[in-house]
């Protein structure tokens, strides 16, 4: 049997206080695999984002354990986390985060720069990745001019370009038409597949379920499949 990749273990996640309180997370279980890519769905609001957010250690949970490999990532101090965040975690979030002054190579290619390799290979890498996912015509175009169906492929690329362990993506389709949207999750399946890796996907997009091994649900906070 493959190796747990990721554990969640009773995880509580309360925004603000009071009558303010919101519970996003009411107890969370989950285990995923190494090598496997699990779809998690569920309606808006059912606290999808908010777990795949504490997994890839951007947010930190309120009560519970969450291990990615073995190690607890939100017990370690700010400077390590990102330290390992950097190497061994790519995350495509729901708005992109590109950085609008910088090309579409040069976004990409930040996190092979932030792990040491030099900006003319780090470069060369990212008009490469800018190809593989169909967009290497705008290598060197800024993010502000491309739509939002090639913004979001930029940051996939971004998310893969330094072989993650783990790769988390927020609704990785949800501004592709069909065709794109299927030759991205082939890409992004045959990236961890290839190499061994894990992939989490938030998805509402019923057309990309085929690519799943497992498909987890969430409601109101809690795993209900």
């Amino acid at each position: 049997m493959s190796e747990t990749a990721v554990l969640c273990q009773n995880i509580t996640k309360i925004f603000g206080s009071g009558e303010n309180e919101v519970h996003a997370l009411r107890g969370v279980n989950l285990e995923v695999r190494k090598g496997e890519l699990l779809m998690l769905m569920g309606p808006s609001g059912s606290g999808k984002t908010t777990l795949v957010s504490i997994i890839a250690a951007v947010i930190t949970q309120t009560e519970g354990k969450c291990q990615v490999a073995g190690l607890d990532l939100n017990h370690l101090s700010d400077k390590d986390k990102t330290r390992y965040r950097g190497k061994h975690i790519g995350f495509v979030f729901q708005a992109f985060n590109l950085i609008p002054m910088l090309t579409c190579t040069e976004n990409v290619a930040i996190p092979l720069i932030l792990n040491g390799v030099d900006k003319k290979s780090a470069e060369a890498k990212a008009r490469q990745i800018l190809s593989d996912v169909g967009i290497g015509d705008k290598a060197d175009t800024s993010p502000s001019n491309l739509s939002g169906g090639q913004q979001q492929r930029v940051a996939i690329a971004r998310a893969i370009i330094h072989d993650p362990d783990l790769i988390v993506c927020d609704e990785p389709t949800s501004f592709l038409d069909l065709e794109t949207g299927l030759k991205t999750m082939e890409l992004l399946r045959s990236s961890i597949a290839e190499r061994n890796k894990t992939l989490i996907v938030v998805s509402h997009d019923p057309r990309i379920t085929k690519f799943a091994d497992r498909i987890a649900k969430l409601e109101d906070g809690k795993i209900v499949l």
